[in-house]
Order: C-alpha cells, then sequence, then structure tokens
C-alpha cells in the first residue's frame, strides 16, 4: 500500500505520502492509519520518524491523534485544503500553462457564481479596485496587487470558502513581479488586461452568469497568450 522514500527528510516525505492519499480519498474520512510499527515497516523508517510525520499531519489538521487509539483521518477543512494546494504550487516549478488550466477549470466558474451570489458591498469593492487598476498601468508591483486582490475578491464572491481555499495559492503564484518562472505581461497587456477586468466587472453588475463566465475565460486565455508569448 505504502512505497518505499528516500532516507533524506523521510519525515516530510512519508507526511506529504499521507496527505496525497487522504486528499485522494485512499484513506477515508474517520478511518484509522496503520499502527507506528506497521507504517515503519512499510516505509522502511524508524518509529521515531513514523511520529514525525504523523505529528506533521496533525498540524495541517488531517488527522486526530487519540491516546491509545492512534491516528484517525479528519475531515479535510477548506483552509487545510488550502495548505495542500499551497504545498504542491510552492515545490518544484508548475508551468503557467498547468497553472491557467487549472484555473480556467475553476475561476470562470467562480465568476459565475460570483455574479450570482454577491451583494451590494462586495459590487463595490470590486468595482474600486477595478478604477484603482486603471488608474495607473506603469508600476508592475502596483498591478500585481490590484489583480490579485480583483480575482481574490470574485473567488470570495462565490460565498463558497472552498474556492479561495483552491484558487488564492494559483493566484498568488502568477501574480509576483519577481517570479522569474512567469513571463511579465506589457504594458499593452496591462492596459488590454484592464479593459477585460471592466468587463468582467459589467457582467457581475449585471448579476448575469453566462456573461460573467464568458468574460473570465477570455480574460484568462488572452492572459496565458500574453505571458507565453512575451507580449
Amino acid at each position: 500500500m505504502f512505497k518505499q522514500v528516500n532516507k533524506a527528510n523521510l519525515s516530510q516525505q512519508i507526511a506529504e505520502i499521507l496527505e496525497q492519499m487522504i486528499i485522494e480519498q485512499k484513506l477515508q474520512v474517520g478511518e484509522r492509519l496503520p499502527g507506528e510499527i506497521e507504517l515503519a515497516d512499510q516505509f522502511g523508517a524508524s518509529r521515531n520518524v513514523i511520529r514525525e510525520a504523523i505529528a506533521m499531519l496533525r498540524e495541517r489538521r488531517l488527522v486526530d491523534v487519540r491516546n491509545g487509539s492512534g491516528a484517525f483521518v479528519t475531515q479535510v477543512s477548506p483552509d487545510a485544503l488550502g495548505s495542500v494546494v499551497t504545498r504542491m504550487t510552492s515545490v518544484g516549478s508548475a508551468s503557467p500553462q498547468e497553472v491557467y488550466e487549472i484555473r480556467m477549470a475553476l475561476e470562470v466558474r467562480a465568476c459565475g457564481l460570483a455574479a450570482q451570489n454577491c451583494d451590494d458591498r462586495e459590487r463595490t469593492a470590486l468595482k474600486r479596485i477595478v478604477q484603482n487598476m486603471e488608474k495607473d498601468y506603469s508600476s508592475l508591483h502596483q498591478w500585481y496587487d490590484n489583480d490579485f486582490k480583483f480575482h481574490q475578491a470574485l473567488s470570495a464572491m462565490t460565498h463558497n470558502p472552498l474556492f479561495p481555499a483552491f484558487l488564492e495559492p494559483l493566484i498568488a503564484m502568477v501574480f509576483s513581479p519577481d517570479d522569474t518562472h512567469f513571463i511579465q505581461p506589457s504594458l499593452n497587456a496591462r492596459i488590454g488586461g484592464a479593459k477585460q477586468h471592466r468587463c468582467i466587472l459589467g457582467a457581475i453588475e449585471q448579476g448575469d452568469r453566462t456573461a460573467a463566465e464568458q468574460a473570465m475565460a477570455k480574460h484568462l486565455q488572452t492572459y496565458l497568450d500574453d505571458i507565453t508569448n512575451g507580449n
């Protein structure tokens, strides 16, 4: 059931393997993890290493450790899911294409839900962000700050806590001016991006779910084309 791991950072590697099994529901909520001796044998590690790995899972709120009974898989909270996504995106180097494929799958839907579920206060806050974006295109740091706030606000406007948990780590990957992995958008791309954000805002203000989803899909695809082509 479990695979052998390398000798370096054993406890962290084991924790990540068990975490992935929990997220993929290979270990079900309420299920008791195998005991220390069994896990140590399965992973080829010491019991102390297993204890450290279980402690990491407990800290991540993925298991509940009961004295004398063992470690049991817990219901994964939105915050815990967000932490998992953050760790996955921070290890290795995901390509822009990979990040945007996930964002297209999640954020288009989120935008439609935002149009459907948001209130007047949220619409006003989103409009203010767009206005700030339109004031200054020259500062890349300021542009990224406003762009991040726009997409962060949209995820919250769904009124579904799972969307921010999944989306915010992915959005944060892209909106970093110091990240050399992603080609930075040119001034023309930023000007075009502001117009796209204004279009998304218009659909949100109208409460038009279909138009909001279409505007977001167009925005994400255009932005991906811009950064991958160096525009």
